[in-house]
Protein backbone atom coordinates (compact mmCIF):
# COMPACT_ATOMS: atom_id res chain seq x y z
CA UNK A 1 0.00 0.00 0.00
CA UNK A 2 1.55 3.30 -1.03
CA UNK A 3 1.96 6.21 1.33
CA UNK A 4 -0.86 8.36 -0.05
CA UNK A 5 -3.43 5.55 0.09
CA UNK A 6 -2.34 4.71 3.64
CA UNK A 7 -2.69 8.40 4.54
CA UNK A 8 -6.30 8.40 3.31
CA UNK A 9 -7.13 5.15 5.11
CA UNK A 10 -5.65 6.39 8.39
CA UNK A 11 -7.60 9.65 8.18
CA UNK A 12 -10.86 7.89 7.32
CA UNK A 13 -10.32 5.35 10.10
CA UNK A 14 -9.86 8.08 12.71
CA UNK A 15 -13.00 9.87 11.57
CA UNK A 16 -15.13 6.73 11.40
CA UNK A 17 -14.19 6.02 15.03
CA UNK A 18 -14.65 9.60 16.27
CA UNK A 19 -17.75 10.66 14.32
CA UNK A 20 -19.21 7.39 13.12
CA UNK A 21 -19.26 6.11 9.56
CA UNK A 22 -22.60 7.64 8.58
CA UNK A 23 -21.78 11.08 9.99
CA UNK A 24 -18.42 11.23 8.21
CA UNK A 25 -18.49 12.76 4.74
CA UNK A 26 -15.93 12.40 1.99
CA UNK A 27 -15.16 16.09 2.47
CA UNK A 28 -14.34 15.33 6.12
CA UNK A 29 -11.86 12.71 4.94
CA UNK A 30 -10.32 15.12 2.43
CA UNK A 31 -9.83 17.73 5.15
CA UNK A 32 -8.43 15.25 7.67
CA UNK A 33 -6.02 13.70 5.15
CA UNK A 34 -5.20 17.11 3.64
CA UNK A 35 -5.74 15.93 0.08
CA UNK A 36 -7.74 17.03 -2.97
CA UNK A 37 -10.95 15.29 -4.01
CA UNK A 38 -9.25 13.91 -7.12
CA UNK A 39 -6.61 12.21 -5.00
CA UNK A 40 -9.28 10.39 -2.98
CA UNK A 41 -10.98 9.13 -6.15
CA UNK A 42 -7.66 7.90 -7.52
CA UNK A 43 -7.84 5.19 -4.88
CA UNK A 44 -11.50 4.79 -3.91
CA UNK A 45 -14.78 5.13 -5.76
CA UNK A 46 -16.77 5.72 -2.58
CA UNK A 47 -16.68 6.04 1.20
CA UNK A 48 -17.83 2.41 1.43
CA UNK A 49 -14.87 1.24 -0.62
CA UNK A 50 -12.56 3.16 1.71
CA UNK A 51 -14.18 1.40 4.67
CA UNK A 52 -13.65 -1.99 3.04
CA UNK A 53 -9.97 -1.14 2.54
CA UNK A 54 -9.71 -0.47 6.29
CA UNK A 55 -11.33 -3.81 7.11
CA UNK A 56 -9.03 -5.63 4.68
CA UNK A 57 -5.96 -3.86 6.09
CA UNK A 58 -6.78 -5.03 9.63
CA UNK A 59 -7.55 -8.55 8.35
CA UNK A 60 -4.18 -8.75 6.60
CA UNK A 61 -2.35 -7.48 9.68
CA UNK A 62 -4.04 -10.18 11.77
CA UNK A 63 -3.15 -12.92 9.31
CA UNK A 64 0.47 -11.86 9.12
CA UNK A 65 0.78 -11.88 12.91
CA UNK A 66 -0.89 -15.29 13.08
CA UNK A 67 1.62 -16.70 10.63
CA UNK A 68 4.49 -15.21 12.62
CA UNK A 69 3.14 -16.76 15.84
CA UNK A 70 2.97 -20.21 14.24
CA UNK A 71 6.41 -20.02 12.62
CA UNK A 72 8.63 -22.87 13.82
CA UNK A 73 5.98 -24.34 16.13
CA UNK A 74 3.89 -27.52 15.97
CA UNK A 75 0.58 -26.97 14.21
CA UNK A 76 -1.16 -29.24 16.73
CA UNK A 77 -0.13 -27.10 19.71
CA UNK A 78 -3.36 -25.67 21.14
CA UNK A 79 -1.44 -22.87 22.88
CA UNK A 80 -0.41 -21.60 19.45
CA UNK A 81 -4.04 -21.70 18.33
CA UNK A 82 -5.15 -19.83 21.45
CA UNK A 83 -2.56 -17.11 20.86
CA UNK A 84 -3.52 -16.86 17.18
CA UNK A 85 -7.16 -16.33 18.14
CA UNK A 86 -6.13 -13.81 20.79
CA UNK A 87 -4.05 -11.81 18.32
CA UNK A 88 -7.17 -11.01 16.34
CA UNK A 89 -8.78 -9.58 19.47
CA UNK A 90 -5.59 -7.62 20.17
CA UNK A 91 -5.50 -6.25 16.62
CA UNK A 92 -9.18 -5.32 16.72
CA UNK A 93 -8.60 -3.51 20.00
CA UNK A 94 -5.54 -1.71 18.60
CA UNK A 95 -7.59 -0.38 15.68
CA UNK A 96 -10.81 0.22 17.70
CA UNK A 97 -12.69 -2.16 15.43
CA UNK A 98 -15.59 -2.70 17.82
CA UNK A 99 -16.46 1.00 17.63
CA UNK A 100 -16.16 0.84 13.86
CA UNK A 101 -18.39 -2.24 13.58
CA UNK A 102 -20.98 -0.58 15.83
CA UNK A 103 -21.14 2.41 13.50
CA UNK A 104 -21.82 0.24 10.42
CA UNK A 105 -23.95 -2.55 11.91
CA UNK A 106 -27.25 -1.11 10.66
CA UNK A 107 -26.08 -0.08 7.19
CA UNK A 108 -28.14 -1.59 4.38
CA UNK A 109 -25.51 -1.78 1.66
CA UNK A 110 -25.32 -5.03 -0.29
CA UNK A 111 -21.68 -4.74 -1.34
CA UNK A 112 -20.53 -3.85 2.16
CA UNK A 113 -22.55 -6.61 3.80
CA UNK A 114 -21.24 -9.10 1.24
CA UNK A 115 -17.68 -8.01 2.02
CA UNK A 116 -18.20 -8.35 5.78
CA UNK A 117 -19.84 -11.73 5.20
CA UNK A 118 -16.82 -12.85 3.18
CA UNK A 119 -14.48 -11.87 6.02
CA UNK A 120 -16.66 -13.76 8.49
CA UNK A 121 -16.55 -16.89 6.31
CA UNK A 122 -12.78 -16.62 5.97
CA UNK A 123 -12.43 -16.46 9.75
CA UNK A 124 -14.66 -19.51 10.20
CA UNK A 125 -12.69 -21.39 7.56
CA UNK A 126 -9.41 -20.50 9.23
CA UNK A 127 -10.59 -21.55 12.71
CA UNK A 128 -12.06 -24.80 11.35
CA UNK A 129 -8.79 -25.60 9.56
CA UNK A 130 -6.74 -24.89 12.69
CA UNK A 131 -9.05 -26.97 14.88
CA UNK A 132 -8.63 -29.88 12.49
CA UNK A 133 -4.85 -29.48 12.73
CA UNK A 134 -4.97 -29.38 16.54
CA UNK A 135 -7.54 -32.15 17.03
CA UNK A 136 -6.51 -34.48 14.20
CA UNK A 137 -7.53 -35.17 10.61
CA UNK A 138 -10.30 -37.53 11.77
CA UNK A 139 -12.24 -34.51 13.10
CA UNK A 140 -12.26 -32.69 9.74
CA UNK A 141 -15.92 -33.28 8.90
CA UNK A 142 -16.93 -31.81 12.28
CA UNK A 143 -14.41 -28.95 12.24
CA UNK A 144 -16.86 -26.26 11.12
CA UNK A 145 -19.31 -27.29 13.87
CA UNK A 146 -16.47 -26.98 16.39
CA UNK A 147 -15.43 -23.59 14.97
CA UNK A 148 -18.97 -22.21 15.29
CA UNK A 149 -19.23 -23.39 18.91
CA UNK A 150 -15.76 -22.06 19.78
CA UNK A 151 -16.23 -18.60 18.26
CA UNK A 152 -19.78 -18.35 19.59
CA UNK A 153 -18.58 -19.11 23.13
CA UNK A 154 -15.79 -16.53 22.89
CA UNK A 155 -18.06 -13.87 21.40
CA UNK A 156 -20.79 -14.14 24.03
CA UNK A 157 -18.35 -14.56 26.94
CA UNK A 158 -16.46 -11.40 25.97
CA UNK A 159 -19.75 -9.55 25.50
CA UNK A 160 -20.92 -10.63 28.98
CA UNK A 161 -17.66 -9.48 30.56
CA UNK A 162 -18.02 -6.12 28.84
CA UNK A 163 -21.60 -5.68 30.09
CA UNK A 164 -20.52 -6.48 33.65
CA UNK A 165 -17.32 -4.42 33.34
CA UNK A 166 -15.35 -7.44 34.50
CA UNK A 167 -11.62 -6.87 34.07
CA UNK A 168 -10.43 -9.82 36.14
CA UNK A 169 -11.16 -12.40 33.46
CA UNK A 170 -8.85 -11.73 30.52
CA UNK A 171 -9.69 -12.42 26.85
CA UNK A 172 -6.97 -15.07 26.77
CA UNK A 173 -8.57 -16.85 29.72
CA UNK A 174 -11.88 -16.79 27.84
CA UNK A 175 -10.23 -18.28 24.76
CA UNK A 176 -8.64 -21.10 26.76
CA UNK A 177 -11.98 -21.75 28.48
CA UNK A 178 -13.69 -22.00 25.09
CA UNK A 179 -11.03 -24.38 23.74
CA UNK A 180 -11.31 -26.56 26.85
CA UNK A 181 -15.11 -26.51 26.61
CA UNK A 182 -15.23 -28.06 23.14
CA UNK A 183 -12.78 -30.89 23.98
CA UNK A 184 -15.54 -33.25 25.24
CA UNK A 185 -17.53 -32.44 22.09
CA UNK A 186 -14.51 -33.20 19.90
CA UNK A 187 -13.84 -36.52 21.66
CA UNK A 188 -17.45 -37.65 21.83
CA UNK A 189 -18.80 -36.27 18.57
CA UNK A 190 -21.88 -37.91 17.10
CA UNK A 191 -22.23 -38.88 13.46
CA UNK A 192 -24.40 -35.85 12.75
CA UNK A 193 -22.82 -32.80 11.12
CA UNK A 194 -24.81 -29.57 11.30
CA UNK A 195 -22.50 -27.21 9.41
CA UNK A 196 -20.84 -28.68 6.34
CA UNK A 197 -17.64 -27.14 4.96
CA UNK A 198 -19.24 -26.37 1.59
CA UNK A 199 -21.60 -23.94 3.36
CA UNK A 200 -18.79 -21.38 3.59
CA UNK A 201 -16.54 -22.28 0.68
CA UNK A 202 -16.71 -22.02 -3.07
CA UNK A 203 -16.14 -24.92 -5.45
CA UNK A 204 -12.44 -25.71 -5.02
CA UNK A 205 -10.08 -25.28 -7.95
CA UNK A 206 -7.57 -27.90 -8.97
CA UNK A 207 -5.01 -27.53 -6.19
CA UNK A 208 -2.00 -27.89 -8.51
CA UNK A 209 -3.20 -25.18 -10.88
CA UNK A 210 -4.17 -22.99 -7.94
CA UNK A 211 -0.70 -23.21 -6.38
CA UNK A 212 1.06 -22.53 -9.68
CA UNK A 213 -1.13 -19.49 -10.32
CA UNK A 214 -0.46 -18.24 -6.79
CA UNK A 215 3.28 -18.84 -7.25
CA UNK A 216 3.39 -16.78 -10.46
CA UNK A 217 1.38 -14.00 -8.85
CA UNK A 218 3.63 -13.95 -5.76
CA UNK A 219 6.84 -13.79 -7.80
CA UNK A 220 5.42 -10.96 -9.89
CA UNK A 221 4.42 -9.00 -6.78
CA UNK A 222 7.83 -9.56 -5.17
CA UNK A 223 9.59 -8.33 -8.32
CA UNK A 224 7.45 -5.19 -8.39
CA UNK A 225 8.12 -4.56 -4.71
CA UNK A 226 11.87 -5.07 -5.22
CA UNK A 227 11.90 -2.39 -7.93
CA UNK A 228 10.07 0.02 -5.62
CA UNK A 229 12.45 -0.71 -2.73
CA UNK A 230 15.52 -0.19 -4.93
CA UNK A 231 14.07 3.06 -6.26
CA UNK A 232 13.20 4.38 -2.79
CA UNK A 233 16.08 3.04 -0.69
CA UNK A 234 18.78 2.30 -3.25
CA UNK A 235 20.35 -0.96 -4.36
CA UNK A 236 22.07 -3.48 -2.09
CA UNK A 237 19.91 -2.89 0.99
CA UNK A 238 19.12 -5.69 3.43
CA UNK A 239 15.46 -5.50 2.44
CA UNK A 240 16.38 -5.76 -1.24
CA UNK A 241 18.60 -8.77 -0.56
CA UNK A 242 15.79 -10.55 1.26
CA UNK A 243 13.35 -9.86 -1.58
CA UNK A 244 15.85 -11.06 -4.19
CA UNK A 245 16.41 -14.26 -2.22
CA UNK A 246 12.66 -14.92 -1.98
CA UNK A 247 12.21 -14.41 -5.71
CA UNK A 248 15.05 -16.82 -6.47
CA UNK A 249 13.75 -19.41 -4.04
CA UNK A 250 10.20 -19.28 -5.41
CA UNK A 251 11.51 -19.71 -8.95
CA UNK A 252 12.93 -23.09 -7.94
CA UNK A 253 10.86 -26.19 -8.73
CA UNK A 254 10.68 -27.04 -5.02
CA UNK A 255 11.15 -23.94 -2.86
CA UNK A 256 12.67 -24.63 0.55
CA UNK A 257 9.77 -23.52 2.70
CA UNK A 258 11.73 -23.38 5.94
CA UNK A 259 14.12 -20.87 4.35
CA UNK A 260 11.29 -18.87 2.78
CA UNK A 261 9.54 -18.65 6.15
CA UNK A 262 12.73 -17.65 7.95
CA UNK A 263 13.59 -14.90 5.46
CA UNK A 264 10.01 -13.66 5.40
CA UNK A 265 10.06 -13.38 9.20
CA UNK A 266 13.32 -11.42 9.06
CA UNK A 267 11.93 -9.19 6.32
CA UNK A 268 8.77 -8.46 8.28
CA UNK A 269 10.81 -7.33 11.27
CA UNK A 270 12.71 -4.65 9.34
CA UNK A 271 9.64 -3.11 7.71
CA UNK A 272 8.91 0.29 9.20
CA UNK A 273 5.12 0.70 9.49
CA UNK A 274 5.57 4.46 9.20
CA UNK A 275 7.40 4.15 5.90
CA UNK A 276 5.58 1.33 4.14
CA UNK A 277 6.79 0.94 0.57
CA UNK A 278 4.30 -0.09 -2.10
CA UNK A 279 2.01 -2.91 -1.02
CA UNK A 280 4.48 -4.64 1.30
CA UNK A 281 1.87 -5.99 3.69
CA UNK A 282 -0.23 -7.47 0.88
CA UNK A 283 2.81 -9.08 -0.74
CA UNK A 284 3.90 -10.65 2.56
CA UNK A 285 0.39 -11.98 3.14
CA UNK A 286 0.32 -13.40 -0.41
CA UNK A 287 3.58 -15.21 0.29
CA UNK A 288 2.26 -16.62 3.58
CA UNK A 289 -0.81 -17.86 1.68
CA UNK A 290 1.43 -19.56 -0.89
CA UNK A 291 3.37 -21.27 1.91
CA UNK A 292 0.14 -22.49 3.52
CA UNK A 293 -1.16 -23.87 0.20
CA UNK A 294 2.07 -25.78 -0.39
CA UNK A 295 1.90 -27.29 3.11
CA UNK A 296 -1.75 -28.26 2.64
CA UNK A 297 -0.96 -29.95 -0.67
CA UNK A 298 1.94 -31.87 0.87
CA UNK A 299 -0.22 -32.97 3.81
CA UNK A 300 -2.80 -34.44 1.44
CA UNK A 301 -0.27 -36.60 -0.40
Amino acid sequence: MNRKKKQIINAAHRLFIEKGFVATSIQDILDEAEIAKGTFYNYFTSKNECLMAILEFVYEETNQKRNEIAHGKNINDEKVLAEQIAIRMDTNRKHSMMALFSSISLLDDEDLQAFIGKQHRRELQWVAKRLKEVNGANTERFALDHAVILLGTIHHAVHLLKINENKEITPRKVIQFAIDSIKPIVKGHSQEVLFHADMISNVPEDIGENIMSLKIQTISQLETLLKEVNKREGNHTKKGEYLQFLIGELEMEKPRLFLVESVLMSLSKIVDEREVIGNERQVFQLLWTFIEKIKEAEAEK
